[in-house]
């Protein structure tokens, strides 16, 4: 059941020639040539073994060297045994950049007498220098015994740096526990101030296209909206600025005799990269206290980082998995239990596969190429009065493409890299003859990174040491893309009605169309499809950042500047004929007479039609961004105070956000951390691309008591949509924070506790002016939150077979308030409900209360590895405690002259979900082996608070996958 090629190989009929797979190769192989004759002593240098493997990036400064180690560990997940005696009260020396592992640590051990000793492959022995050395000469010593402290590769909180308190990183078994389907971004569910469940939606019910939807999934960090996120792969920033909601309150495409909104474009994401979890070494959330670094977010920050190209030799894994409705829970979801139209439960298919290939073509240069893909097929019935055809197909597919060129010069570290998605998701209208739509994605992002560093220097007569540049030249565009099948749409009648039974018959549409016997009201059938939409942007920066070591701890300085052209365009008008009369009663005539061939025959003609014209609006923006940032340690106190100023010609607006975090350790494994940060939006282009959309042009005829059919009349002129940002401030959010955190004594476990507050101020929100919305800067918000993490790799000594077992847990008490008047994306029909004694937009109550925020919730998490590694079991588990919140009545009140559906306070039940995920390893000789895995999500087959409604009546409770990998 694969994707028809003729619908998705086919794409957008305006995306240019060569197929997406064949541009990125050109692109990718002819830079990859420009940087070798560019620097012709590639091929001649050697590199030292230590620096083939792969680097990290260090911010450890100097401390007593047992604090010192663990934020090695911390940083890199190496293991390190040493005796308990050999630090004492030895000082490390301070690391910053990107080094090779080792190379960091020896830095940090220099002038301590110990020495490094490599054991395997992330596993490194501290030992005495001098011990080392006598041993080596023959002499006998007896060495303490040695603690080995390793490094947790399912969950890590914090890094290096003391004020990075809201940093989160995941790698390992918890990849594969908390990711469903391939979808990195699942890897964020359930982490503290992560939030991506609703427990107030009445429509619940999965849909064809729910079952197909392969993106990635949209979530909530600290209290902001989905799209006021920053995402970050490999460096490189993933983020659509164009915006992610449109002017109507109809986000996903259904089967309606309405028509799909002309206007909107279906299918709009945060991302314009789809990122699979096949090749993620690690991803890092930061939910609050970021560095000044990061900027254009108001929510949290995203980083995947992926597998790097191999150094040491050639490696590579394929894999595959598939998933089936056979294997899936499924609930009637209605709040009755009942399914009154017999809507059957929906199949589908779900498969996925990879592969990767890795290694050196010299000494100091290597390469990588990965290649992942997902497909997802379903089938539904075709409305009774359409004869064509009685079923759909239903189809969508995801390919994602990485190639990387890594050189290590005398000219410092060089990486060529770029990622694309290709992404077709096929919706057809059941309830139309032949209406479709492609919602498809294409991004592409590529960057040139060179990392220098220098030799230790003095400036003024300040001694700097290990500073580092990078810089990096990025290119990225992306689109969302709706190919439709047809830009005229008609809504023909089919058959005349008088009291409740049918008179009349239109002959024309007998071919494809029929009347239902089951109508007691006059049959339309719906023809064409109402044209091509897209959005997109093109962009480009230049950035340098400067690292190193400075008095007492390091420092960071940056600059950017970003170049992004947004639009939005339909390429050819779209017309509508809204409104057939027919000839159905009339005695005086027997047909119609047409002097016109525009939509008339002898027993109908189209008495309305509306014309959406053709547009193109771009919108341009540049952008510089500046930021400095010192971090210093005295002793028990720890200080990083930053800030980052930004500029861009759209807004003209200077926006300085000041970052502060400081730390004070009483004693060790014992911190307390305060912090004060501002952060600002980058939203702004997603109005000016909307700004300018012309309104639909509505025309009307009738015919003469003859019957002659007269030209169509043009009505009132309706203008264009107006929504520009342009002339407002930039929408911001404080935020302080307090937190404790350290080591605790028993079973020497990561915990922390932290409390978060932000304020939203100068958001944008919609005031009605006539027939238009005016953009403000009026609405505000508000985030509260309470969280308790713990993060151990815990002694399995005492079990037979186990070789590695990590815990994880944390609870999360969250609470968000936001003005109800906050949604730029409000329709001028929006919906409207009552709560509470106060009218809310429908968008608007979504986000006071009820959207992706559950007040309380436990999560914990458990990855293990027995038996050398050939079975690997993780588990992840969720609890959401009951609690009131807002429901729908299923009433309804007039205020103002407006229907207001009447929300009351509602009893939310708890909900346990728990996921697992195992792996066995059939075969192992060498680097080649082969694994068998399986993934089940939602063990107890749990289907939450959210209710179905009758014509889309199933709720999903467990899926499973099975597949495997092999690698060599």
């Amino acid at each position: 059941m694969a994707l028809y090629a003729g619908q998705v190989a086919g794409g957008h009929r305006g995306a240019g020639g060569k197929k997406p797979v064949v541009k990125f190769a050109v692109w990718l192989a002819s830079s990859a040539l420009m940087l070798v004759l560019a620097s012709p002593s590639l091929a001649q240098t050697t590199v030292p073994a230590e620096a083939t493997a792969q680097s990290v990036s260090f911010s450890i400064p100097a401390q007593p060297l047992a604090g010192a180690i663990k934020a090695f560990i911390r940083t890199t997940g190496w293991q390190v045994g040493y005796p308990a005696a050999l630090v004492g009260n030895l000082q490390s020396r301070p690391v910053s950049g990107r080094l090779a592992p080792q190379a960091a640590l020896q830095a940090m051990l220099a002038g301590t007498g110990i020495a490094v000793r490599i054991t395997g492959p992330q596993t490194v022995t501290l030992v005495d220098a001098k011990a080392a050395a006598a041993a080596e000469g023959g002499d006998t010593t007896v060495l303490d015994t040695i603690s080995v402290a390793g490094g947790n590769r399912g969950v890590s909180l914090g890094t290096s740096s003391l004020s990075d308190t809201g940093t989160t990183t995941i790698s390992g078994g918890q990849i594969v526990a908390r990711s469903a389907g391939n979808d990195a971004n699942d890897i964020l569910r359930n982490l503290p101030n992560v939030q991506y469940q609703n427990d107030i939606d009445d429509d619940a019910g999965v849909s064809d296209q729910d079952l197909i939807d392969l993106r990635p999934r949209e979530v909530s960090i600290s209290g902001a909206r989905v799209y006021e996120n920053n995402f970050i792969l490999e460096g490189m920033p993933i983020n659509t600025v164009t915006g992610t909601a449109d002017s109507d309150d109809d986000t996903d495409v259904e089967d309606s005799l309405t028509p799909a909104d002309v206007n909107r474009v279906y299918g709009l994401h945060s991302q314009s990269i789809y990122v699979p979890t096949d090749f993620l070494e690690s991803t890092t959330v930061i939910d609050s206290n970021a560095s000044a670094r990061y900027g254009n977010f108001q929510g949290g920050v995203v980083s995947y980082k992926m597998q790097e190209a191999a150094k040491d030799r050639w490696k590579g894994n394929a894999s595959t998995d598939f998933s089936t409705s056979r294997w899936t829970g499924y609930h009637v979801g209605t709040e009755n239990g009942l399914n009154p139209n017999g809507v059957v439960e929906p199949e589908y298919i779900k498969r996925r596969s990879s592969v990767s290939l890795s290694g050196p073509v010299t000494d100091n240069i290597s390469i990588l190429g990965q290649y992942s893909t997902q497909s997802a097929v379903t089938s539904k019935d075709k409305d009774y009065r359409y004869t064509e055809k009685r079923r759909v197909t239903e189809e969508s597919k995801n390919d994602f493409y990485r190639g990387q060129v890594k050189a290590d010069t005398d000219f410092g570290d060089f990486t060529l890299e770029g990622v694309y998605t290709h992404y077709d998701q096929i919706w057809e209208n059941a309830r139309w003859r032949n209406m479709q739509i492609n919602q498809a994605a294409r991004g592409l992002n590529s960057k040139l990174e060179h990392n220098y560093e220098f030799a230790d220097f003095s400036l003024g007569g300040v001694t700097l040491s290990n500073v580092k540049l990078d810089s990096k030249l990025t290119y990225g565009q992306s689109s969302t893309i709706n190919d439709v099948n047809g830009n005229v749409a008609r809504a023909f009648t089919q058959s005349a009605v008088k009291s409740r039974a049918v008179y009349w018959n239109a002959t024309s549409l007998s071919d494809w169309c029929r009347t239902d016997p089951t109508q007691t009201i006059a049959t339309l059938c719906y023809d064409g499809a109402n044209g091509d939409r897209e959005l997109g942007q093109e962009q480009i920066s230049w950035s340098q950042d400067v690292t190193g070591d400075i008095w007492q701890g390091s420092f960071r300085l940056g600059a950017e500047y970003t170049y992004t052209d947004a639009y939005r365009r339909r390429p050819e008008d779209v017309t509508y004929y809204t409104s057939y009369t027919t000839i159905a009663g009339i005695t005086s005539f027997s047909e119609y007479t047409c002097n016109t061939a525009d939509e008339c025959n002898s027993e109908m003609f189209a008495k309305s039609k509306s014309i959406y014209k053709a547009f193109d609006i771009h919108a341009h923006l540049n952008q510089f961004d500046t930021y400095a940032e010192l971090e210093q340690t005295w002793d028990w106190f720890n200080v990083r105070a930053g800030v980052r100023a930004t500029y861009d010609d759209y807004m003209q607006n200077l926006n300085v956000a000041p970052r502060v975090v400081t730390n004070i350790t009483p004693w060790e494994d014992f911190t307390i951390s305060l912090g004060a940060n501002r952060y600002h939006s980058a939203q702004s282009l997603a109005f000016a691309i909307r700004d300018g959309v012309p309104r639909p042009e509505n025309f009307s005829r009738t015919a003469t008591s003859t019957g002659v059919v007269s030209d169509f009349a043009a009505g009132r002129s309706t203008g264009y949509f107006l929504n520009s940002a342009s002339d407002l401030k930039t929408p911001y959010t404080d935020e302080l924070s307090l937190g404790i955190s350290g080591i605790e004594p028993l079973f020497d476990g990561q915990w922390r506790l932290r409390f978060l507050d932000r304020r939203s101020k100068d958001q944008y929100a919609s005031e009605k002016t006539g027939s238009n919305y005016v953009l403000t800067n009026d609405a505000h918000g508000a985030y509260q939150s309470v969280t308790a993490e713990y993060s151990k790799e815990l002694d399995v000594t005492a079990v037979s077979g186990l070789d590695q077992l990590l815990l994880n847990a944390s609870v999360t008490w969250s609470r968000r308030e936001v003005s109800n008047n906050s949604y730029y994306e409000d329709s001028l029909e929006d919906e409207y409900i009552y709560y509470h004694g106060q009218s809310y937009t429908k968008s608007g109550f979504n986000v006071v209360t009820g959207n992706m925020d559950i007040p309380l919730r436990f999560q914990a998490g458990l990855s293990s590895s027995w038996f050398d590694d050939t079975l690997k079991l993780d588990v992840n588990a969720n609890y959401n405690v009951g609690y009131t919140g807002a429901k729908y009545t299923d009433e309804n009140i007039v205020i103002d002259g407006r229907s207001h559906e009447i929300y009351e306070d509602f009893d939310f039940d708890p909900l346990l979900t728990v996921d697992l995920s195992a792996s066995y390893q059939i075969y192992k000789k060498d680097e080649a082996g082969l694994t068998l895995n399986v993934r089940v999500d939602n063990v107890f087959d749990e289907t939450g608070n959210a209710t179905a409604s009758a014509t889309r009546p199933w709720l999903v409770g467990r899926t499973v996958w099975v597949g495997a990998k092999a690698t060599f």
